[in-house]
């Protein structure tokens, strides 16, 4: 029985891993798509929420509340396959012979992961505010981490030499 247990437990990790390489491999395919930071911080913005709950009767509240979750779900979707993107495209970036640029990368790719995880995170809260639209659960810490993550593969663009497969900039 618990070779069965174990035996189980590997497999779902190892279908897991599975589709999170599927989805990283689609998510670079794709390419990166730029994000307005400024329209997902007008989503994310607490004060214009209490605004529309002490304005609305809390059906209409209720209802657009969570139509603004599902385009904020969108934007972190955009957020997280941009993440998967440029994780995949600054492993060529790693293997420069210029030691600046592959210490860029490294902390690219590791701030990359770390924006995949964030917005895991970010889609669990908003599933269960979804849910449950009184609660404020925001994924605020999301927006100045993306911005973060911007400037610095902006900064490897710029240490890359011309004829280097560059990141995208406009992320």
């Amino acid at each position: 029985m618990i070779t069965f247990v174990v035996f189980a437990i590997a497999l779902t990790a190892a279908m897991l891993f599975y589709a999170a390489v599927q989805t990283r491999r689609r998510a670079s395919a794709r390419g990166v798509v730029p994000v307005d930071l400024q329209a997902f911080a007008v989503l994310n913005d607490r004060a214009d929420e209490l605004f529309l709950r002490e304005k609305l009767p809390p059906a209409r509240f209720r209802q657009i509340k969570r139509q603004r979750i599902k385009v904020t779900l969108a934007y972190v979707r955009r957020i997280s396959g941009n993440a998967a993107a440029v994780l995949q495209l600054s492993e060529a970036a790693r293997h420069s012979d210029d030691p600046k640029v592959v210490e860029a990368a490294i902390h690219i790719v590791e701030m990359a992961g770390q924006m995949r995880m964030l917005c895991m995170q970010a889609w669990l809260k908003l599933a269960v505010e979804f849910a449950v639209p009184s609660l404020q659960l925001t994924p605020a810490v999301l927006e100045t981490q993306y911005q973060t993550l911007r400037e610095n593969v902006a900064k490897l663009g710029n240490l890359q030499s011309a004829g280097a497969a560059q990141l995208p900039i406009a992320i």
